[in-house]
């Protein structure tokens, strides 16, 4: 699947294109000029929006199909991007103004707190960790409930916001928000210091304060897994779309270990400052992060650098497997060339392939994932000794209907014909 890079002058001025993996400049698609931009929200493929607020506390919506800015809301403390899509703004008030298929909404009622965290749930629900270790739950239409929590440190959710995950000094413990389910203490044999979720909100990686490397929790056993080795410990943890690659921080020093998940291994080091947008593994597999004044796309798995935008460190960066409309039919063809692992010739039996690995229990697990969710996903075992396992949907009959089902997916695909 094509995937891009957006390049936001940091400073303000013209957003710019480039294709990935080479980081090659599109120029003459993006419109319209933004003001000096301070952090990225998030961006909505389906309204074409990408969100963003200044160094004023301004909520600001770009429209990338015509160049227009909005301000969205004022005064804001705290920004979040929904799984639908829909944008959350929290101003210093606790007044929430939400905005969802380019309909703005003022909510009647007033937070009971400022969160301290904030996440986006399904069906439209707002969720935030509140001070003195409250579990806050809003909607538009019906006021917030606020529940004690266990008072700890790091917090993260699912990417559905159905499972929030907050650390202690002796453990996890995992709250649904809307209280269909008990509380559950998952207890680690050292204090968990940050934590992320896998994409599919399966597991929990957990860097450890005092000890090297990771833990992983499995959210529906409540068991702590096989841990990943590392050098030392994790102050911070970023993983990619489709939860292939994970970047941890290194709690003393500058620089983003690189873990291939599947086979939970160090693959790599790059030295890089972390910040709010880079390091990280675009849709479709490739690192992007700073070296020095420049922006590198680099593979994961061996480093080799791909391109380079020099004098290009300062500004922000969106990775994003949305395409514009205007880009010409030739572009996009050589991006899915470019960020395509496998292509076929002749017509069918083709599958739609999303994923690859050596561990048959990961590629089990993802294929469980996309089971549940509506999706019909198998895995196809190696054919040859260097093979792997094989997460696709189908067969179909022709490429074009295959293609049709990836399009679908939201996510990167390739279509794979065995034999070829």
């Amino acid at each position: 699947m094509p995937a891009v890079a957006i390049r936001l002058p940091a400073k303000g001025g013209l957003p710019q294109l480039y294709r990935l993996p080479r980081l090659i400049a599109v120029d003459g698609v993006l419109r319209g000029k933004l003001p000096a931009v301070e952090r990225v929200i998030g961006l909505d493929p389906e309204s074409e929006y990408l969100f963003l607020t200044t160094a004023k506390h301004e909520l600001l919506s770009f429209d990338l199909g015509s160049g227009r800015v909005d301000t969205v809301a004022t005064n804001v403390r705290q920004a979040v991007l929904g799984p639908d899509g829909t944008l959350y703004a929290v101003d210093s008030l606790r007044h929430v103004i939400s905005l969802s298929r380019r309909t703005r909404f003022a909510w009647p009622q007033a937070l009971t707190a400022l969160p301290r965290d904030l996440f986006g749930a399904t069906d439209q629900h707002l969720v935030g960790v509140v001070p003195q270790g409250r579990l806050l739950v809003a909607a538009a239409d019906q006021p917030a409930t606020v529940r004690d929590i266990a008072a700890g440190g790091d917090v993260a959710a699912t990417r559905w916001g159905d499972l929030v995950a907050v650390a202690s000094d002796s453990g996890v413990t995992l709250y649904d928000p809307l209280a269909r389910r008990d509380p559950a203490f998952v207890k680690l044999a050292d204090a968990p210091r940050a934590l992320a979720f896998s994409p599919s909100g399966h597991r929990i990686y957990v860097a450890r304060r005092g000890a090297p490397g990771l833990a992983v929790v499995d959210r529906y056993e409540h068991k702590e897994l096989d841990g990943i080795a590392l050098p030392g410990p994790a102050a911070a943890l970023r993983l990619d779309p489709l939860g292939r690659w994970l970047l941890a921080r290194p709690a003393v020093g500058d620089s983003a270990w690189i873990v291939d998940l599947p086979i939970k291994r160090l693959t790599g080091i790059v030295p890089t400052a972390w910040q709010s947008d880079l390091p990280a593994v675009s849709p479709d597999g490739i690192l992007i992060y700073r070296r020095g004044n420049d922006v590198v796309a680099a593979r994961p798995d061996s480093l080799t650098e791909l391109g380079k935008v020099p004098n290009s460190a300062a500004d922000l960066w969106v990775l994003t497997s949305w395409l514009p409309r205007g880009v010409p039919a030739s572009v996009a063809s050589t991006v899915a060339a470019d960020s395509a692992a496998t292509s076929g010739g002749a017509e069918g039996p083709l599958y739609v392939q999303v994923s690859t690995s050596q561990n048959p229990e990961w590629s089990g697990h993802l294929a469980d994932d996309l089971t549940r969710a509506g999706l019909a996903a198998r895995v196809l075992p190696p054919q040859h000794p260097d093979d792997g396992y094989r997460v696709v949907l189908g067969p179909y009959a022709t490429r074009e209907q295959a293609e049709a089902i990836g399009r679908r997916l939201g996510r990167p695909f390739w279509i794979y014909q065995p034999g070829q």
